[in-house]
């Protein structure tokens, strides 16, 4: 045990004075890290976890390994075959609760299982008590489903997340500078542009700025573009040419990296992804328009295309998942959050919809942390 590292997650338990409910299962989709560890093991002490699914371009050996030595299950599918996994164990979890007569949670990053279960397995909902959720990306999922059956507890939209994403925007950037150094590359001085402007994207401007990038950004939100603006930072409007840009980073949740936009970035630009999924860039479009490519390094691929060439990084998977991540106390912050909302979960009735963390249940782990410093 890491004696160094205080036991915040287990503190908070003990604060909230969660139960054992031995009648619940967790079906749990995460990223596998080491504070990821730390969540599955406590948590699995009160709702014990029936399978666990990694995402796979997270996912740490001796993380499975650790979870495996527990009784745990655990799949790492490759991310083409994420879905199609899910769908194939969320039913057996399904059966297995409603032979039991257990209750069964969705413990989930994205919102994979709770698309899953509506599209495929609304006959099941009645055996699922509900989910939790730790993006932004599966409360919008979740959002999107027509006529939702289950509770979706969330703390995708706490003050303590939009914390940690000034840390995520440090850590892309330093993953990514990291990475550029090496093939003897600086980004100071150069122009960047990051699309969305949300906690992350703000973050990543910010971040960027300091190591000297000229930095534009554009959000869909005009909002956004207000802030984004008396922040200091160029509107994408108000370049003259896309052609200028040297990095481009996405950090919408969506989409950002489109079709119209490659076409109009200019030679040697490199695309980068700061979103939790691999979504932020069209892959497919710039896969059809490159000739060919190679890498040339671990984790930058050259695209040539007729006219120039992309760089892509990480193959279009989030840049701060190569190397520096968050550190563990801040991410924890959310885990702790996630820990409470299981404990809420199961112990009160909740109407189908999605709902954040309430602000009172917030400020314990706040004071924990503080306490534990």
């Amino acid at each position: 045990m890491n004696t160094f590292h205080p036991d915040f997650l287990g503190e908070v338990a003990r604060r909230v004075g969660i139960q054992p409910h031995p009648n619940c299962r967790q079906f749990v989709v995460q990223h596998l890290y080491e504070d990821t560890l730390r969540l599955l093991l406590i948590s699995h002490q009160f709702f014990p976890i029936d399978v666990v699914i990694g995402v796979s371009y997270s996912g740490k050996k001796q993380v499975v390994e650790a979870l495996q030595q527990q009784g745990i299950r655990v799949l790492t599918p490759g991310f083409h075959e994420l879905e199609a996994t899910i769908q194939t164990e969320l039913k057996q979890s399904l059966e297995r609760c409603r032979l039991a007569g257990n209750q069964l949670i969705l413990h989930e990053v994205g919102g994979y299982a709770i698309t899953i279960l509506h599209k495929h397995y609304r006959e099941y909902c009645n055996v699922v008590r509900g989910s939790v959720e730790i993006t932004k990306q599966g409360v919008w999922a979740a959002r999107r489903i027509d006529n939702l059956l289950i509770p979706q507890l969330n703390c995708a939209e706490t003050r303590l997340k939009e914390i940690e994403g000034d840390y995520v925007g440090d850590a892309v950037v330093l993953s990514l500078d990291t990475i550029l150094r090496e093939i003897g590359y600086s980004i100071a001085g150069r122009l960047a542009l990051v699309n969305g402007y949300g906690w992350v994207g703000r973050g990543v401007c910010r971040s960027l700025r300091a190591k000297n990038v000229v930095v534009a950004a554009y959000d869909i939100d005009v909002i956004k573009q207000v802030a984004l603006k008396l922040d200091g930072f160029l509107l994408r409007s108000e370049l003259d040419s896309l052609n200028q840009v040297s990095l481009v980073i996405g950090a919408s949740g969506a989409c950002s990296i489109t079709p119209e936009l490659i076409d109009q970035l200019g030679h040697r630009t490199i695309l980068v992804s700061a979103s939790s999924k691999k979504i932020e860039i069209d892959l497919d479009y710039l896969h059809t328009q490159a000739q060919w490519t190679e890498f040339v390094h671990p984790h930058v691929q050259a695209y040539h295309l007729p006219d120039r060439v992309l760089y892509l990084v990480n193959q279009g998977y989030p840049v701060n998942f190569v190397g520096s991540s968050v550190p563990d106390e801040i991410v924890e912050f959310l885990f702790a959050e996630a820990l409470i909302l299981l404990e809420q979960l199961v112990s009160h009735d909740f109407s189908p919809g999605t709902f954040p963390l309430a602000p009172e249940l917030e400020e314990i782990p706040a004071q924990v942390w503080l306490d534990l410093r």
